[in-house]
């Protein structure tokens, strides 16, 4: 089997941008670690409710996850550009490629209102999403 310089220079250019993806995710982590707006406020036997933080403290969004369904209700008037709506798409994308999600995210103009994320099915999906969501609504509050 022979590889062509094309066929190779395809890979690792998306090889780098999974691996700057997944380096993106890991510093957002540490980040949310270090700024303590990661943390779970209450727990159930049938689901679960989380806040998202600001590094300030503010509230931006409260996560109710009942699985397999995860409802992100964005607290406070949340405009956001279309740059992060993509941003948000794709990485939602990604997730329904990868592991079956669907989703929809809900505008009224500008504002975002609410994101519902269906089969969500274990909590290493859930952290996935939710840091990428902690990541564009602390962008987008400032």
């Amino acid at each position: 089997m022979s590889i062509t310089t094309d066929e190779l220079k395809k890979f690792l250019e998306e090889k780098i941008a999974d691996l700057k993806k997944e380096l993106e995710f890991y510093e957002y982590l540490l980040s949310l670690i270090e700024a303590e707006g990661y943390k779970g406020i209450v727990k159930g036997n049938k689901g679960s409710m989380d806040v998202l933080k600001s590094s300030r403290g503010e509230i931006l969004a409260e996560i109710y996850y009942m699985p397999p369904i995860m409802r992100v209700i964005i607290k406070g008037k949340t405009t956001i550009n279309k740059i992060y709506v993509n941003v948000l798409t794709k990485i939602l994308e990604n997730e329904k490629n990868r592991n079956k999600i669907d989703y929809d995210i809900v505008l009224e103009r500008d504002e975002l209102k609410e994101i519902i994320i269906k089969n969500v099915k274990d909590e290493i999906i859930y952290n996935k999403i939710k840091a990428a969501l902690q990541s564009i609504l602390e962008r987008v509050s400032y």
